[in-house]
């Protein structure tokens, strides 16, 4: 039984981790449209980072950042 809430509980926080992930990209979208943007070379590693976060051992624990 233990196991079961855990794994529903690890599953819940994945699917909040995938919509604040989604949400930020969607937040950064006009930042990396605007060419000279001081920090778009540290956004545009930050969205692939965002991308790559669910296949990581980190994840849902520790979230990406922007450098």
């Amino acid at each position: 039984m233990a196991i079961v809430i855990y794994e529903q509980v690890l599953e819940t926080q994945e699917v909040y981790a995938k919509q604040w992930r989604d949400a930020e990209l969607t937040r950064t979208d006009i930042l990396v449209a605007i060419p000279d943007h001081p920090q778009r070379a540290a956004l545009l590693t930050y969205r692939t980072d965002l991308r790559a976060w669910p296949s990581t051992d980190s994840f849902p624990d520790t979230r990406p950042e922007v450098n």
